[in-house]
């Protein structure tokens, strides 16, 4: 190794070192995006015929959101916002209240919450602005049980706390949409890309700029359209890029500081390779 070179790879270490990370992530939202997998698992495996879409990135001039799980049975649509809040809730109209009581000292700690159902329905009205097809889209709200210690609720929008009467509720309920409405919105809506730091166990859920995915490799250019996901192995002046592509075969690509373009609502950001473990790009989740 010549001394350019070592001196290369030095200064390489140090740029890389400096890049930024994704944001941590808390408790209470590693918590909820557990949830969130758990509740697609089993709808996965209870509706074998359905279609899921998570994490629906929403964004027009009116403003942005997400949705957390968008699901398509048979000509049915159905966006759900998935809740994981600990202790005794309390419906407000305005807004939820949580009551949550130390169990060492009994102390009783009190949140006011935005509300899910307003969330939700906001949510909502941001995606048909942003996809001109006409489709009915039913809302539901789900509070996953295990956490909660009770739930009083006054608003007459559909939620469930336990999953076996949701998943009754979208075989058997909810209004479906005229022809090929359904399934045509459901296309047209984009599952976020998710980023992944597993040394501080942050996950960024996010849209890539397509045009920051795009590999030279040795079996010739890789860009967004053919990428699944990508493993990142990295070294200290380099990253060794495993990428698994549409179909199922794998590409390898060398790379030294490549970054990758961001948006997620708050901006646009650039995230360097080097921090980052696994990209998966947003998809329709099938049983």
């Amino acid at each position: 190794m010549g001394i350019l070179e070592f001196f290369h790879k030095i200064t390489m270490y140090f740029v890389r070192d400096s890049e930024d990370f994704i944001p941590d992530m808390n408790e209470a939202q590693r918590y909820g995006n557990d949830g969130e997998d758990a509740l697609i698992r089993i709808l996965c495996r209870e509706m074998p015929c359905c279609k899921i879409k998570r994490n629906v990135f929403v964004s027009t001039d009116e403003g942005n959101a997400e949705i957390d799980c968008l699901v398509l049975y048979r000509d049915k649509l159905f966006a759900i916002e998935v809740k994981c809040w600990k202790g005794k809730l309390i419906d407000q109209g305005d807004d939820f209240l949580k009551e949550k009581t130390d169990t060492l000292t009994e102390q009783v700690y009190r949140k006011h919450l935005k509300s899910p159902f307003k969330q939700l329905g906001r949510a909502v009205y941001l995606l048909k602005k942003q996809i001109p097809v006409k489709a009915w889209i039913n809302t539901v709200v789900f509070f996953e049980a295990d956490a909660l210690a009770s739930i009083s609720v006054r608003s007459d929008d559909v939620w469930f706390e336990r999953i076996p009467d949701l998943v009754n509720y979208i075989r058997n309920n909810g209004r479906p949409s005229f022809g090929t409405g359904a399934n045509d919105f459901f296309e047209k809506c984009i599952p976020a890309d998710c980023l992944y730091d597993n040394v501080r166990e942050s996950i960024l859920h996010c849209r890539i700029n397509r045009d920051t995915l795009r590999f030279e490799s040795l079996q010739g250019t890789v860009s967004a359209e053919q990428i699944v996901s990508i493993d990142i192995e990295h070294h200290w002046h380099y990253d060794n890029l495993h990428i698994t592509l549409t179909d199922g075969s794998k590409r390898w690509v060398s790379l030294e500081n490549a970054k990758i373009q961001i948006n997620d609502h708050e901006g646009n950001r650039v995230y360097a390779l080097c921090h980052l473990d696994y990209i998966e790009l947003g998809r329709t989740i099938l049983p």
